[in-house]
């Protein structure tokens, strides 16, 4: 298996076209989708029949005949953005329902399936299941701001409208590990990190799966690596390094959290004289560090562990078939692209750790707490998140997870 490491954001976007354009599934044109979707989409303007011109003036007035809109979101940031959205578009209230990436996804697919159709927006991760269980069966569907355009690259565009990038990686507490205390993922699998590793839940967490995913796929630059860790080649006990990988963190014992915000309270515990390593967490999580509302957390990321830091991911945002408030939900995603400055929808994500899908951001954002630290996407090591293989893979990778995990 290949291993793709990224090195610089043109690297990103480069890979992230060649999946879009030779890989992965794209959305069926127009004349391929049902009758009924396909009258919908064009009444709304949405999918395949996106305007190259909006009226926002126009949408806002629709919109407040609407009256809400209603977003499924994987981030509880979200919900700080109701008090601001509502006061920019009077008349419109913003319902937000923070339910994660798996239950956002499997909330939308369960009630389409049954003929419901709350929501608005999907605002989530999972780019894989998204597109598979999602869109390619019509419940979701990309609109963006066309004014936009020449500043979203066509990756984050198509075949569904990603907001920003995310990443999931190692952390450790600062404060016990004034440096990180792992060079190589494989550090993972030594004794001495017995009872001393915690992990999001694969089975609950979509992120978290497709990182042990990730993992898998990665499957030959991992072996290269534990050549330069142990100084011999791997041996196999499983069908690949990736797997083996896995085998030796759970023979560590790990303890899995079903969710990362708290895992990164232990982890992060300035008072925990021995905390374990983190794993699966989302790397913006390093601007809770030293916040004094957070109890003054120590966390900082494994950035320069071989042969990646961890996995880099869209974070998508689009609009639900049949969603009740079509204009409310153009109102938001134009919202939550924000401004150049990370300003408006994209302030709460504008945080050290995620990097915006616009490419027309000014800086980079600062760490309130962490003077002069900086971390520019173009000087880490990320493995990029495949979403045709976690798609083909996943199921394989959870199901050994659930066996060897118990």
């Amino acid at each position: 298996m290949r291993t793709r490491v990224i090195r610089s954001l043109a690297l990103i976007l480069l890979a992230l076209l060649v999946g879009a354009g030779a890989g992965a599934p794209q959305r069926a044109s127009a004349a391929k989708i049902p009758s009924e979707v396909d009258a919908w989409l064009k009444q709304v303007q949405i999918g395949p029949y996106q305007p190259s011109k909006v009226d926002w003036n126009q949408v806002y007035e629709a919109a407040k005949r609407e009256g809400k809109v209603v977003i499924y979101t994987s981030s509880s940031r979200t919900i700080s953005l109701k008090q601001e959205f509502e006061s920019l578009y009077p008349g419109v209230i913003l319902e937000v329902y923070e339910l994660g990436s798996t239950g956002s996804i499997e909330k939308v697919e369960r009630e389409q399936q049954a003929g419901i159709y709350n929501a608005d927006v999907l605002h989530a991760s999972g780019y894989a299941a998204q597109l598979h269980l999602l869109a390619d069966k019509n419940m979701i569907f990309p609109f963006y701001p066309p004014e936009l355009a020449p500043v979203i690259p066509r990756e984050f565009r198509e075949p569904l409208v990603a907001q920003r990038y995310e990443s999931r990686a190692i952390f450790y507490n600062s404060k016990v590990y004034p440096r990180c205390p792992i060079n190589s993922w494989w550090d993972l699998t030594k004794p001495e990190w017995k009872g001393k590793l915690a992990i999001v839940d694969p089975v609950n967490d979509a992120s978290s799966l497709d990182l042990i995913t990730t993992i898998v796929l990665n499957a030959d630059g991992l072996a290269a690596d534990y050549q330069k860790v142990f100084g011999k080649p791997i041996r196999l006990t499983t069908p690949n390094a990736g797997y083996e990988l896995l085998k030796g963190i759970l023979a560590n014992k790990p303890k899995i959290y079903a969710r990362h915000t708290d895992l990164i309270k232990v982890v992060g515990d300035p008072n925990n004289t021995n905390p374990p390593l983190g794993i699966s967490i989302p790397f913006s999580s390093l601007s809770y560090s030293d916040d004094p509302a957070r109890g003054g957390l120590k966390l900082f990321a494994a950035t320069k562990i071989t042969p990646a830091i961890g996995m880099l991911y869209p974070s998508l945002m689009n609009i639900t078939y049949k969603a009740p408030h079509p204009n409310a939900a153009k109102l938001l995603i134009k919202y939550l692209f924000g401004t150049p400055n990370g300003e408006l929808g994209m302030k709460p994500f504008f945080v050290m750790g995620n990097w915006a899908a616009r490419s027309d951001m000014v800086g980079e954002p600062e760490h309130p707490f962490i003077p002069n630290l900086t971390l520019p996407l173009k000087d880490l090591k990320f493995w990029l998140m495949d979403p045709v293989g976690i798609w083909n893979t996943s199921a394989e990778v959870q199901d050994w997870w659930m066996i060897n995990a118990n």
